[in-house]
C-alpha cells in the first residue's frame, strides 16, 4: 500500500512506507480520540464513535503481545496527545504522530 503521507517536513529524512502507514494510522486515532473527547465534554455518549486503530498501530510498530500493562500504558498516552490536537488545524496532529510513533517505538524495545 502506497500512501501519501506528510509526518513533518524533514527533507533529508525518508520513511518507509510501513512508517508512512503507522504515522497515517496514529494521525487518524489521535484525530478520532480528540473528536470524540469534544463530544464527551458537550454531553454526548461518544464510545460509539471511536476508531479504535490501537490493535493495528501497536502490532505494526513490533509488539507482539499486546497485554494490559501495554493497554493501560497505550491508551492513556494516546488520550495525553489527542488532548494537543487542533482539529482546525492539520499539522498538530501530523507532527503529535510522530512523537507518538517515537513513543512507540522506544517502548517496543524495552517490552
Amino acid at each position: 500500500m502506497k500512501s501519501q503521507i506528510e509526518a513533518v517536513d524533514l527533507p533529508l529524512f525518508k520513511l518507509s512506507d510501513n512508517q508512512d502507514l503507522i504515522l497515517f494510522l496514529i494521525k487518524k486515532e489521535l484525530q478520532g480520540t480528540k473528536f470524540t473527547q469534544e463530544l464527551d465534554r458537550l454531553g454526548f455518549d461518544a464510545s460509539l464513535y471511536s476508531s479504535d486503530l490501537g490493535a493495528v498501530i501497536l502490532s505494526l510498530v513490533g509488539f507482539k503481545r499486546r497485554t494490559d500493562e501495554l493497554w493501560d500504558w497505550f491508551m492513556p498516552m494516546m488520550d495525553r496527545y489527542a488532548e494537543k490536537v487542533d482539529l482546525h488545524e492539520p499539522d498538530t496532529a501530523r507532527e503529535l504522530a510522530l512523537n507518538v510513533y517515537l513513543e512507540l517505538r522506544g517502548r517496543s524495545r524495552w517490552g
